[in-house]
């Protein structure tokens, strides 16, 4: 039998609550149909609030606010910034944000400044190791206008391997 005896509930939870947190009728046994009563898990690792522990979706990306994001794009733009703010839906906001433009062992970052990303569009979403950003050189960093030449020097020399 349940009851919530001996049981740990979270804060705000009352064993004489029914899982949607209303009250339970007099008389109305406690638990499930097992009689197993309210089952918690041990409190999350995590750093934020218990409520979260709860929230299925987008709660897991509580976890990246106030935290340099690359975030890629159904349509393979990849985009950098500070992660502030998300929604239900997945929308999700970066401050300090830059379009990161990757063609070979180049890459150009333009800079955007406040942007809103739409969840629906996003297929990929990580936290940036910033020692590692700065301190790897695999890649070399070049200007905007620097990058645009090379792609357009790549297509055309693939036009031209077409025509052979």
């Amino acid at each position: 039998g349940g009851g919530g005896q001996g049981m740990t509930f979270p804060p705000g939870m009352n064993p004489q609550m029914g899982g949607g947190g209303f009250p339970m009728p007099p008389g109305f046994p406690q638990g499930g149909p097992l009689g197993g009563g309210m089952q918690h898990r041990p409190p999350p690792p995590q750093s934020y609030p218990a409520v979260f522990e709860f929230l299925p979706g987008v709660a897991s990306l509580m976890e990246d606010l106030d935290k340099r994001v690359l975030v890629t794009l159904r349509d393979g733009r990849h985009f950098v910034g500070m992660m502030r703010s998300f929604d239900q839906y997945g929308n999700v906001m970066l401050e300090d944000t830059y379009e990161r433009h990757v063609h070979g062992d180049l890459y150009a970052d333009e800079r955007l400044g406040l942007y809103v990303i739409r969840g629906e569009n996003m297929v990929l979403l990580g936290e940036l190791d910033m020692e590692k950003e700065q301190t790897q050189a695999a890649s070399r960093e070049v200007t905007l206008e620097q990058m645009q030449l090379a792609k357009k020097k790549a297509s055309a020399e693939k036009a031209e391997d077409e025509l052979l």
